[in-house]
């Protein structure tokens, strides 16, 4: 079921990334439908790993779904430290490119983009993204790079995954 469903987010983040990029050319020049595609990207790429956590309760803790939040592997840990995967998704977890794939997802909603503020090239789209609450919110970044390595990760660690049992 949940395998089902990672491969159902990864098409649909190809898709919103092969629609942020057309739209990004400078012939087309829709800047609203960047950033409508390039949010919805984010949102399905970290799906791909609320998925993963949500395969690693249903063989551990089985906690009620709503429970599994971002801390469910500390909490797996303390709880089942010989969880066959464990190490495996602490590494992923810990990885640069999700805990930026995981801000971007997390500031998707405060972006403001001005036309002028996005730049095209074959392999990537770099958005300068405004962060419209205050400067106290560092995490946003205030130019997104999207160069399509954010699905290539999330699809190599699937498949990394994949080759070590974990969807069995």
């Amino acid at each position: 079921m949940y395998f089902t469903y990672i491969q159902r987010a990864l098409k649909s983040a190809k898709y919103h990334e092969d629609r942020a990029f057309y739209f990004a050319h400078p012939k087309v020049n829709k800047y609203n439908e960047v950033v409508f595609h390039l949010r919805a990207y984010f949102w399905e790429l970290w799906s791909v790993w609320d998925y993963m956590l949500q395969l690693t309760n249903s063989k551990t803790l089985r906690w009620n779904p709503e429970k599994v939040r971002r801390n469910f592997l500390k909490e797996l840990k303390r709880e089942q430290p010989n969880y066959k995967f464990l190490t495996t998704m602490e590494e992923i977890q810990n990885n640069e490119r999700l805990l930026r794939i995981e801000s971007l997802r997390d500031h998707a909603h405060k972006w403001q983009i001005d036309p002028y503020l996005i730049d095209y090239n074959k392999n990537s789209v770099n958005v300068i993204a405004l962060n419209n609450l205050d400067n106290k919110d560092r995490k946003l970044s205030r130019q997104i790079n999207i160069d399509k390595t954010d699905l290539g990760f999330i699809v190599g660690v699937v498949n990394a995954l994949t080759e070590k049992g974990f969807f069995k």
